[in-house]
């Protein structure tokens, strides 16, 4: 499981003052893109193998204002032949207290960009990937 600090941003919300719906995926943009830098590191070239979006799920379950205190995890939560899921939960944090405000899953699919076609799970990231779902979320 890998933790990103968010900063909640005041274009990120809409007329209630609250964090806009379509935000949420942002954020677990972020989560992921860190998720990424501490399995696969810095190095890695995403012009030529990298990955597409199949599908995102969000649930909301509390609201995220501006000044709230925010972090994401995100984990691996299963690994394909040709994808893998992601899973996130977004918390804010007041005074000791962590609450869940969002959960979501994304369905990420491994791509050749060259020849723009899917491809079977990098090797390079099988293992690590892997690894990545015996840890404990917690």
């Amino acid at each position: 499981m890998h933790k990103t600090e968010i900063q909640v941003r005041f274009s990120d919300l809409d007329m209630a003052g609250h964090v806009h719906n379509g935000t949420y995926l942002s954020y677990f943009e972020q989560g992921r893109v860190d998720f990424f830098k501490s399995i696969i590191g810095e190095d890695w070239n995403w012009k030529k193998k990298g990955v597409v979006l199949g599908r995102n799920e969000v649930d909301y379950l509390q609201t995220i204002k501006l000044n709230d205190k925010v972090f994401v995890n995100t984990w691996c939560e299963h690994v394909g032949n040709k994808s893998f899921t992601l899973a996130y939960e977004l918390y804010k944090i007041k005074g000791e207290k962590e609450t869940l405000c969002t959960k979501g899953r994304t369905i990420l699919v491994c791509m050749d960009f060259e020849n723009d076609v899917s491809v079977p799970l990098f090797e390079e990231w099988k293992e690590l990937l892997e690894n990545s779902l015996t840890l404990d979320r917690k």
